[in-house]
């Protein structure tokens, strides 16, 4: 087979394996966000997701999120890693008074602000159709993440 025919089908694969993962990874997120199953994510089913994040986070349980402890999640292994971690928070984006860690109240201070950022219609809610638009938009996470 020609070498750059190889090329282009390995190419092909491996940018269909990322277009597939992030699709998959916004069906994900609905499914773990969609709290009543109504096929968006209102302010109300952000703040409750976020709840038990903060609490599966905590490992030692001081009521703060540390460097460590995003850390420590980010580098689980898959199946006990919190998938939202890595587009949704870390340490930088939620760190409101900047003293190094994350209250309770800081982490659920930015439901809200989250919402806002990815409801394109303002409808007060984000609907599947939103949420693979900004997960695909580059741009937007960015700004989602602070930068």
């Amino acid at each position: 087979m020609d070498r750059k025919l190889v090329l282009t089908l390995v190419a092909g694969v491996l940018t269909s394996t990322c277009v597939w993962a992030a699709d998959d990874a916004g069906a994900s997120f609905m499914e773990r966000w969609d709290v009543n199953n109504d096929g968006v994510v209102s302010i109300e089913e952000a703040e409750k997701r976020r709840q038990a994040l903060f609490a599966k986070l905590d490992t030692n349980k001081d009521g703060f999120l540390d460097s460590n402890e995003f850390l420590a999640d980010a580098q689980a292994e898959p199946e006990t890693q919190s998938a939202d971690t890595s587009v949704l928070m870390g340490l930088d984006l939620n760190d409101v008074d900047g003293d190094g860690k994350v209250s309770a109240g800081e982490f659920m201070s930015n439901s809200g602000t989250w919402v806002d950022l990815m409801d394109e219609n303002k409808d007060g809610v984000v609907s599947a159709e939103e949420f693979q638009t900004k997960w695909h938009d580059r741009d937007a996470r960015i700004k989602l993440l602070g930068g």
